[in-house]
């Protein structure tokens, strides 16, 4: 809307103008709109990407998560107002975006984030890595361990093509190879990100069930609603 507002900034003024209400538009500035506007768009895109339900989100969680973080660090050169928004919007991200293990472990099960780089410039990731390195000599070496099915799997090439966004069809086509975490990804990356889906499905039925039609057949009523997803398929 921001967007759309500031596009149109001539028009609305002119119409204000004629109607005798410019005074609705005082205290407007269309730089500020801009900057607000452009700053919103990464949450936007996020919003889009983690409300999906044709394909698994929850994967996405913790990589949005740490963009839109990074999009909220202060930056020099920004006006008060956009320090203020910035601040303030990582307040929220760490009030609301809450990082648990399940999201980690699906991020780590979408193979084109399997090593979860997002972490490596983390220090607490750093200060792992010296601890671990404190130990080398006695680890063991790596052709006296077989690897198991999670080295395998962060051994292996991929294309990642294949696994761009269809990451359940990825993992059904290789649960001969990995069935302990062809299991394990069908149990995770079925969870939505978010509630959207859940709540458009109960909105559709609320339509379907109206005063006129409160005695449908509960096989009748789901046979609607999957014909209605179905439809939305392109």
């Amino acid at each position: 809307m921001l967007n759309s507002i500031a596009r149109q900034h001539n028009e609305i003024r002119q119409l204000l103008e004629e109607k005798g209400q410019e005074h609705r538009f005082e205290g407007i500035q269309v730089e500020v709109l801009n900057g607000v506007g452009e700053f919103l768009t990464p949450f936007k895109h996020a919003s889009e990407d983690l409300e999906g339900d044709r394909y698994p989100t929850i994967n996405s969680v913790l990589l949005w998560s740490h963009r839109l973080r990074r999009h909220c660090e202060p930056r020099c050169g920004d006006p008060l107002y956009m320090q203020h928004i910035r601040r303030r919007a990582g307040e929220l991200l760490d009030e609301k975006m809450i990082i648990s293990p399940i999201h980690k472990i699906a991020t780590f099960l979408s193979p084109r984030f399997k090593t979860l780089k997002v972490y490596f410039h983390e220090k607490p990731f750093k200060n792992a890595l010296k601890r671990c390195r404190m130990f080398l000599e006695w680890e063991d070496t790596p052709d006296l361990i077989e690897p198991d099915e999670i080295q395998r799997y962060m051994q292996s090439h991929f294309n990642l093509e294949e696994c761009s966004e269809n990451v359940l069809g990825f993992w059904g086509a290789h649960s001969h190879d990995f069935p302990l975490l062809s299991m394990l990804a069908r149990a995770v990356l079925c969870v939505p990100a978010t509630s959207a889906s859940s709540e458009r499905a109960f909105s559709s039925a609320g339509r379907v069930l109206e005063a006129r039609r409160n005695r449908l057949n509960p096989g009748t009523v789901d046979s609607i609603l999957f014909l209605h997803s179905a439809s939305k398929q392109p």
